[in-house]
């Protein structure tokens, strides 16, 4: 199986993580993408890629770019919420024990 063939199908499972916005794995993910980036660096250094596969692994690269932010955004609004709960909790609980 060659470097790129590898990388894409990486990329399938990094993305498919990304859509597991409650079940992310930060540890997995991270490992993923470290092995993404000894993936990436071997296409590189073969440079048998067409501009073709090389435009498609970039626009790849992206969308995975845009994904990450976009969960990161995701995850922290409902952090923001969680924080807001709690605080709504406690002004209940100062209330009701005045």
């Amino acid at each position: 199986m060659s470097s790129l063939t590898q990388l894409t199908e990486l990329d399938i499972q990094l993305f498919a993580e990304l859509a597991k916005a409650d079940e992310f794995d930060e540890d997995y993910f991270s490992v993923q993408l470290t092995a993404r980036a000894n993936l990436l660096a071997k296409v590189i250094s073969e440079g048998s890629i067409s501009t073709a596969e090389s435009s498609e692994l970039i626009a790849r690269s992206r969308q995975l770019k845009e994904a990450a932010e976009q969960l990161q955004h995701q995850l922290g609004e409902h952090l923001k919420q969680m924080n807001k709960g709690r605080r709504s909790v406690k002004a209940y609980q100062t209330v009701k024990r005045n």
